[in-house]
């Protein structure tokens, strides 16, 4: 499975797979890759036939979500915690990396809520073996519909990396600083035009994850540092997808016509 996904940028070009082979090299990729090697491996426990038991009434791609329930369940039985697979500070959040992973193959391979749900029972049901040896990490059914999880992946995984790549970009602003700086100003144009149909918890799955990166960004001067380093400033999001106060879209210096001055006192407010 590629990752990282990067489907919502607004251009295909060459570009984007060197941005893609850049960010592998940022730590949630890097443990993205590790716990990928861990969910192939073929050794199975006899506990994880489980997963044939409590699978067999699923309809869709039942023989690839059994098989990724037994990768899951040994990994379950035969790790403590994610010290093989993290360091340092990472460690934190490597449980929640691991569920969005884990929920990110499932959607690959089914969409279906009601086999979903099984699916994670089923491993839940695992976690509770005495013989399970993973700790602190229960396993989690997002219970969100395909688009809305990919959405929340995508703002999930641009929260998660911003501060790494924004460590890894230089004073020379070279190639590599212009392709982490690409993905800033395509991830802030894809949160623009998902934001203004994501009103309100009851009815957007992933509501609070904009708070937490409006926070994330328009604090410790954020935007400026972007605005510096990636040589952009704020310019008008497209039609119908501008919210006044919150993260803006970007545009090269150069490209930039003069922007009123009312939309840029109300952008900076």
């Amino acid at each position: 499975m590629d990752y990282p996904d990067l489907k919502y940028y607004e251009i295909d070009d060459a570009q984007k797979e060197e941005v893609r082979d850049l960010l592998k090299k940022l730590t949630l990729y890097n443990f993205y890759e590790k716990i990928d090697k861990e969910f192939k491996k073929t050794i199975v426990p006899d506990k994880c036939e489980i997963c044939n038991e409590k699978l067999r009434k699923i309809v869709n791609a039942k023989d690839e979500l059994i098989k990724l329930c037994k990768s899951v369940c040994n990994f379950i039985l035969s790790n403590e915690d994610f010290q093989n697979f993290c360091k340092g500070e990472s460690c934190k959040h490597s449980c929640l990396y691991m569920k969005f992973r884990l929920y990110d193959h499932v959607m690959k391979i089914n969409h279906h809520t009601d086999d979903i749900s099984i699916f994670f029972h089923a491993l839940q049901s695992i976690s509770k073996l005495s013989e399970a040896r993973l700790e602190n990490c229960d396993i989690t059914n997002f219970n969100l519909k395909q688009n809305d999880f990919t959405y929340y992946k995508y703002l999930y995984e641009f929260l998660s990396t911003f501060f790494d790549i924004t460590d890894k970009i230089s004073e020379e602003y070279n190639s590599k600083d212009k392709l982490y700086c690409k993905h800033i100003k395509e991830f802030f144009r894809f949160y623009n035009s998902i934001r203004k149909n994501c009103t309100s918890r009851p009815t957007c799955g992933y509501y609070n994850i904009f708070d937490n990166i409006k926070t994330k960004l328009k604090t410790n001067d954020q935007l400026i540092f972007i605005y510096e380093k990636c040589k952009y400033e704020l310019t008008e999001c497209p039609q119908d997808t501008n919210i006044h106060n919150d993260i803006p879209c970007l545009k090269d210096k150069a490209e930039i016509s003069k922007i009123p001055k009312n939309i840029l006192m109300k952008k900076t407010v």
